[in-house]
């Protein structure tokens, strides 16, 4: 049942669970029930549509929801807002490449953090990302091993694991990588986190197309694909049927490449991406003009240029992923 619940969906149900144990007051001295200031009210409803526009994809609007909320709870002191503000709009401007935005964001969260392990955990996620979007790889372990050691619940293992497998596949330890992938997969699995399984199958199978074990590849892939099929996560089914494509690339099947680029495309496409579906189209360009298809290629090309002209026209479109923070 669990597996058949979407990640958005879950990801909600997690902030208003937040909010209520965070920001309303419980029963005190018997009768007398403690209830939340107004100020506190206003923050925690900027910040669960800052959270609910991130989840959504709706960036800019996103950005002044959790700003707004941090501004009303930092008037208060009201640290768990402020953490969690600072924490998702950090991942909004790392996901828009502005690594410069984001920095201050995450090292307020980070500091506010101190002796609060349920939140450190959260930060020093968002800040092993942060490093690794830099190539600092050896500060992005340091973070996700800060992260894995904060995380006093361990919910979040697998999710901590494909995080440190991240960090030394693009770092080139394929075989670290690989250990760290299986152990994401095994506990995602074993604690009803399938978005991050499919995440773990994902690497995993990429892992083993670079290795040239084509089938065990294609294996992994589709499981992957059937898994984000199952939760609706969007983005993910795109990446899996690129990632497929990839695999049909290396294969020496051209036209089976195409294919899963034509169904990518269109899921970028209706999922509003349309800088992603742009990518993907001269993915297809690159292919016809490999098999000697120029006309095809030519056109294929103009329909990108169009696509990107129309987001830089429209620069609310989600980026790469743009999951709000899953334990602020």
């Amino acid at each position: 049942m669990t597996a058949m619940i979407s990640r958005h969906a879950r990801l909600i149900q997690l902030i208003l669970i937040y909010i209520l144990q965070v920001l309303l007051s419980g029963c005190a001295g018997g009768k007398s029930t403690v209830v939340r200031s107004e100020t506190q009210s206003q923050a925690a409803t900027q910040l669960e549509r800052g959270l609910r526009a991130q989840s959504k994809g709706e960036i800019n609007q996103a950005e002044r929801y959790l700003a707004a909320s941090l501004a009303i709870s930092s008037s208060i002191e009201d640290n768990p807002a402020r953490i969690t503000a600072h924490i998702n709009l950090a991942r909004l401007n790392r996901l828009k490449n502005d690594i410069g935005s984001a920095i201050p964001h995450i090292d307020q969260a980070l500091r506010l953090s101190g002796g609060l392990p349920e939140f450190m955990a959260e930060a020093a996620y968002e800040k092993s990302l942060i490093e690794l979007a830099q190539k600092r790889y050896d500060e992005a372990l340091s973070w996700a091993n800060r992260s894995f050691s904060s995380d006093i619940d361990g919910v979040q293992k697998g999710r901590r694991h494909n995080l440190l497998a991240r960090i030394h596949r693009a770092s080139g330890n394929r075989d670290q990588a690989t250990f760290f992938a299986l152990k994401g997969r095994e506990e995602s699995h074993n604690s009803g986190l399938p978005d991050e399984e499919a995440n773990a199958l994902r690497m995993l199978g990429s892992i083993e197309r670079e290795n040239r074990r084509f089938g065990e590849a294609g294996k992994l892939l589709l499981e992957a694909l059937g898994i984000d099929k199952l939760i609706g996560e969007s983005h993910k089914i795109a990446l899996d049927l690129e990632e497929l494509a990839a695999l049909s690339g290396d294969q020496g099947n051209p036209d089976m490449a195409l294919e899963y680029l034509e169904r990518a495309f269109s899921v970028h496409i209706n999922g509003s991406r349309e800088n992603k579906a742009a990518a993907v189209k001269l993915k297809m360009a690159e292919i016809y003009t490999i098999k000697g298809d120029l006309p095809m290629a030519e056109k294929v090309r103009q329909s990108a240029q169009k696509l990107i002209r129309k987001e830089t026209a429209n620069q609310d479109s989600p980026p790469e992923s743009a999951n709000p923070s899953r334990r602020p």
